[in-house]
């Protein structure tokens, strides 16, 4: 079975996201593990009295599980799925790429927002590190987003080459599961779309073919701009963007403004690495 990563630090932003990854794993039949990464004190990384140091491990623990006990009671959602918690120590894109090597994570989803100040600026760093470092998919959810009952899913990209099938797989299980409509967008800066890039994403029409689908190509001179008005046109509740041929990721991630879209970008996206 397919297994669906949810990383809680117990925010109110991590209990909203594991509510919707509960409800995903019930749709598409995935087992949810709930994962809680323990930052290891300054004192104990930098080195301390050896007969200190099982006794604050040990407490760390017990803390981390006894909340993620309470949790779990406050999720009713769990109770349709199969599901697991697990602790581990270490940095969170760190630990998921280890968990991973052992689980078949096929996805993950973690909030973005629900903080503010110095706790908005680490739940928004370990988005973005996560999304940067791990490749396994992540859907990143803004504070309060619901998507347990989307209708509508954007796949945005370039088409200067064809998607990965694999890629283009996970996003039609997800429009199967929730039975809604994917919109193919493809925006471009110049004035006349290249005819190439059309007929590439024209070609991704026969893994579509059993889901509701359209295309829709647009020119616009902000792409981000521009695929977040047709967005709200279309009532887009989740963009996917597969980063290798999406443009805006490509050129967002080597600055400091991909951290900056992650945080504040006003709806759920879904990144799938190539």
């Amino acid at each position: 079975m397919k297994k669906l990563l949810v990383p809680v630090d117990f925010s109110n932003c991590s209990k909203n996201s594991l509510n919707n990854a509960a409800q995903i794993a019930e749709r598409m039949q995935m087992e949810l593990l709930l994962f809680h990464s323990v930052i290891v004190p300054i004192g104990l990384a930098e080195g301390v009295p050896a007969g200190n140091v099982g006794y604050d491990f040990e407490e760390l623990e017990k803390s981390s599980r006894q909340r993620i006990e309470q949790l779990i009671k406050e999720t009713p959602a769990l109770l349709k799925v199969s599901y697991r918690h697990i602790i581990q120590y270490g940095s969170l894109h760190e630990s998921i790429n280890e968990l991973s090597k052992d689980e078949d994570i096929a996805l993950i989803v973690m909030g973005t927002h629900g903080a503010s100040g110095l706790a908005k600026v680490l739940i928004g760093s370990n988005a973005y590190h996560v999304i940067k470092h791990v490749k396994v998919p992540v859907i990143a959810l803004p504070e309060d987003a619901n998507i347990s009952r989307m209708k509508h899913i954007a796949l945005a990209g370039d088409y200067r080459n064809v998607p990965d099938h694999d890629a283009i797989h996970l996003v039609v299980d997800i429009v199967k599961a929730f039975l809604a409509q994917l919109h193919v967008i493809h925006i471009d800066k110049g004035d006349v779309l290249v005819k190439e890039q059309i007929d590439i994403a024209r070609s991704m029409d026969k893994y579509l073919k059993h889901i509701n689908h359209s295309f829709h190509f647009r020119k616009f001179d902000d792409v981000e701009e521009g695929l977040l008005e047709f967005a709200k046109e279309a009532k887009i509740e989740l963009i996917a963007m597969i980063s290798k041929h999406h443009n805006l990721l490509e050129r967002l991630r080597h600055g400091s403004h991909t951290k900056k879209m992650i945080l504040d970008i006003p709806m759920p996206i879904m990144v799938i690495h190539e």
